[in-house]
Protein backbone atom coordinates (compact mmCIF):
# COMPACT_ATOMS: atom_id res chain seq x y z
CA UNK A 1 0.00 0.00 0.00
CA UNK A 2 2.69 2.17 0.77
CA UNK A 3 4.56 1.90 -2.26
CA UNK A 4 1.44 2.22 -4.57
CA UNK A 5 0.74 5.65 -2.45
CA UNK A 6 4.90 6.39 -3.20
CA UNK A 7 4.46 5.27 -7.11
CA UNK A 8 1.29 7.56 -7.09
CA UNK A 9 3.01 10.39 -6.40
CA UNK A 10 5.85 9.74 -8.49
CA UNK A 11 3.94 9.29 -11.48
CA UNK A 12 1.96 12.58 -9.87
CA UNK A 13 5.09 14.31 -9.84
CA UNK A 14 6.61 13.24 -13.16
CA UNK A 15 3.19 14.58 -14.99
CA UNK A 16 3.27 18.24 -13.34
CA UNK A 17 6.96 18.21 -14.78
CA UNK A 18 6.06 17.37 -18.25
CA UNK A 19 3.10 19.29 -17.87
CA UNK A 20 5.39 22.67 -16.85
CA UNK A 21 7.84 21.54 -19.59
CA UNK A 22 5.03 21.70 -21.94
CA UNK A 23 3.96 25.71 -20.81
CA UNK A 24 7.75 26.72 -20.66
CA UNK A 25 7.90 25.44 -24.53
CA UNK A 26 4.39 26.75 -25.79
CA UNK A 27 5.51 30.46 -23.88
CA UNK A 28 9.06 30.02 -25.77
CA UNK A 29 6.94 29.75 -28.85
CA UNK A 30 4.59 32.37 -28.37
CA UNK A 31 7.53 34.69 -27.24
CA UNK A 32 9.92 33.62 -30.65
CA UNK A 33 6.30 34.59 -32.56
CA UNK A 34 6.03 38.01 -30.73
CA UNK A 35 9.39 39.22 -31.53
CA UNK A 36 9.15 38.19 -35.16
CA UNK A 37 6.11 39.83 -35.76
CA UNK A 38 7.55 43.05 -34.04
CA UNK A 39 11.34 43.60 -34.85
CA UNK A 40 12.53 44.10 -38.03
CA UNK A 41 14.91 41.97 -39.97
CA UNK A 42 18.19 43.50 -38.58
CA UNK A 43 16.86 44.22 -34.55
CA UNK A 44 16.22 40.13 -34.68
CA UNK A 45 19.84 39.35 -36.04
CA UNK A 46 20.79 42.15 -33.09
CA UNK A 47 18.85 40.83 -31.00
CA UNK A 48 19.93 36.78 -31.36
CA UNK A 49 23.79 38.20 -31.34
CA UNK A 50 23.62 40.16 -28.24
CA UNK A 51 21.45 36.99 -26.69
CA UNK A 52 24.27 34.66 -27.39
CA UNK A 53 27.14 36.87 -26.63
CA UNK A 54 25.79 38.57 -23.31
CA UNK A 55 22.61 35.97 -22.43
CA UNK A 56 21.64 37.86 -19.14
CA UNK A 57 21.26 41.14 -20.87
CA UNK A 58 20.14 39.97 -24.26
CA UNK A 59 17.45 38.22 -22.13
CA UNK A 60 16.41 41.22 -20.35
CA UNK A 61 16.32 42.98 -23.24
CA UNK A 62 14.00 40.64 -25.06
CA UNK A 63 11.56 40.52 -21.20
CA UNK A 64 11.24 44.85 -21.71
CA UNK A 65 10.64 44.46 -25.48
CA UNK A 66 7.89 41.90 -24.86
CA UNK A 67 6.67 44.01 -21.81
CA UNK A 68 6.24 46.92 -24.37
CA UNK A 69 4.95 44.76 -26.52
CA UNK A 70 1.85 42.53 -24.26
CA UNK A 71 1.51 45.35 -21.81
CA UNK A 72 2.21 48.61 -23.17
CA UNK A 73 0.65 48.02 -26.57
CA UNK A 74 3.21 48.98 -28.64
CA UNK A 75 2.45 48.28 -32.09
CA UNK A 76 4.82 49.64 -34.25
CA UNK A 77 7.78 47.77 -35.55
CA UNK A 78 10.89 47.83 -33.38
CA UNK A 79 14.24 48.75 -35.33
CA UNK A 80 17.84 47.74 -34.39
CA UNK A 81 18.05 51.22 -32.88
CA UNK A 82 15.68 50.70 -30.66
CA UNK A 83 17.02 47.60 -29.24
CA UNK A 84 20.44 49.09 -28.79
CA UNK A 85 18.92 51.92 -26.86
CA UNK A 86 16.89 49.36 -24.31
CA UNK A 87 20.42 47.48 -24.38
CA UNK A 88 21.77 50.82 -23.44
CA UNK A 89 19.32 51.17 -20.68
CA UNK A 90 19.84 48.06 -19.35
CA UNK A 91 23.85 48.11 -18.72
CA UNK A 92 23.46 51.58 -17.49
CA UNK A 93 25.60 53.67 -20.12
CA UNK A 94 24.49 56.93 -21.20
CA UNK A 95 24.81 58.26 -24.97
CA UNK A 96 28.56 58.59 -26.19
CA UNK A 97 29.37 61.25 -28.77
CA UNK A 98 32.84 61.74 -29.69
CA UNK A 99 34.64 64.45 -30.52
CA UNK A 100 37.72 64.34 -33.11
CA UNK A 101 39.73 66.98 -32.94
CA UNK A 102 43.69 67.33 -33.96
CA UNK A 103 43.82 63.84 -35.16
CA UNK A 104 42.60 63.04 -31.53
CA UNK A 105 39.09 61.59 -30.36
CA UNK A 106 37.38 62.11 -27.18
CA UNK A 107 34.22 61.84 -25.51
CA UNK A 108 31.97 64.63 -25.95
CA UNK A 109 31.05 64.99 -22.47
CA UNK A 110 34.55 65.37 -21.25
CA UNK A 111 35.06 67.49 -24.31
CA UNK A 112 32.23 69.78 -22.77
CA UNK A 113 33.54 69.87 -19.32
CA UNK A 114 37.09 71.06 -20.62
CA UNK A 115 35.75 73.85 -22.54
CA UNK A 116 33.14 74.87 -18.96
CA UNK A 117 36.87 74.28 -17.08
CA UNK A 118 38.86 76.42 -19.31
CA UNK A 119 35.96 78.86 -19.72
CA UNK A 120 35.72 79.52 -15.90
CA UNK A 121 39.40 79.60 -15.05
CA UNK A 122 39.79 82.41 -17.43
CA UNK A 123 36.55 84.22 -16.25
CA UNK A 124 38.19 83.68 -12.79
CA UNK A 125 41.65 85.20 -13.68
CA UNK A 126 39.73 88.75 -14.81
Amino acid sequence: MIRRKKMAELVAREKKMQEQKEQMEKSEVERAKLLQRFLDSEAQKYLSSLKQKESPIGKRVEDILLYLIVYRGLRQTITQLDVRYVERQVKGEGPKIRVQRDGETSDFGSYVREAIKDSSDESGKD
